[in-house]
């Protein structure tokens, strides 16, 4: 289990709880979510949802803007919200699948771009020897197919996805999950989140949580659960010196 000591060149950042984490060898895995934490794919998420719309003969500005733009929710529960709105009669499960085809087919036209400093991060830890993982709202088959396509699927020894639990962020019910496929403790999990329901669902998982604002995010997000706020992702790296 790697064993690393704090940066001190972190100004302003209270580094004792990390430190003590640390201390003891406390982390063993860090779990990313997914969509605007490690790539950014709002455009897209935002061109299937309205391509569905256009197949189903309904317009998708129609929706109130706080289903419009909600963080962090599952597919699943959209699609639940919209066939609700809409009065659809096809099942959840079929217009699930409409709308999954639409966002692949955009995602495979679409130039992907990773957050700042997201290959940097996953590269540094999964070359220090950290148990990583993905825990998302998205669908799984997705973000494999977009981390092969970027390099980075052989990093992530665990992927779990929305499908896999009851209960949405921020539910701790999927970051729980994640620590038993990981055999750590969640206790022994630090978790890289962009929006608030992701942060409370990793802090009520019992996991040490740092938050990455994405600065196009569609609605501003409360982070102010974090254990810590970073610009972006690899600041994280400089908590981080190998141990001599």
């Amino acid at each position: 289990m790697p064993v690393e000591t704090p940066d001190p060149r972190l100004d302003g950042i209270t580094q004792e709880p990390l430190r003590s984490a640390q201390s003891d060898g406390r982390f063993a895995a860090v779990v990313f979510d997914f969509d605007e934490t490690i790539i950014d794919l709002e455009r897209q998420h935002t061109g299937a949802y309205n391509a569905l719309c256009n197949e189903m003969g309904a317009d998708y500005s129609s929706m109130p803007e706080q289903m419009r733009k909600a963080s962090g929710s599952r597919i699943i529960d959209d699609i639940r919200e919209m066939r609700a709105h809409f009065r659809w009669e096809e099942s959840e499960e079929e217009l699930f699948a409409r709308r999954q085809r639409h966002f692949d087919e955009l995602c495979a036209q679409a130039r992907l771009e990773l957050m700042p400093g997201a290959r940097e991060t996953v590269n540094a830890l999964h070359a220090r020897g950290f148990s990583l993982a993905i825990t998302s709202s998205a669908v799984a088959s997705s973000i494999e197919a977009i981390l092969i396509r970027l390099g980075l699927r052989d990093a992530f020894s665990v992927i779990v996805d929305g499908s896999e639990v009851v209960n949405g962020k921020p539910d701790p019910e999927a970051y729980l999950l994640t620590a038993r496929r990981l055999a750590v403790q969640p206790e022994q999990c630090l978790v890289l989140e962009d929006s608030q329901v992701g942060v409370l669902a990793a802090k009520q998982a019992g996991m040490f949580c740092v938050a990455v604002p994405n600065p196009r995010a569609q609605s501003p997000q409360d982070l102010s659960a974090a254990d810590l706020v970073v610009e972006r992702m690899d600041d994280i790296l400089r908590f981080f010196r190998p141990s001599r």
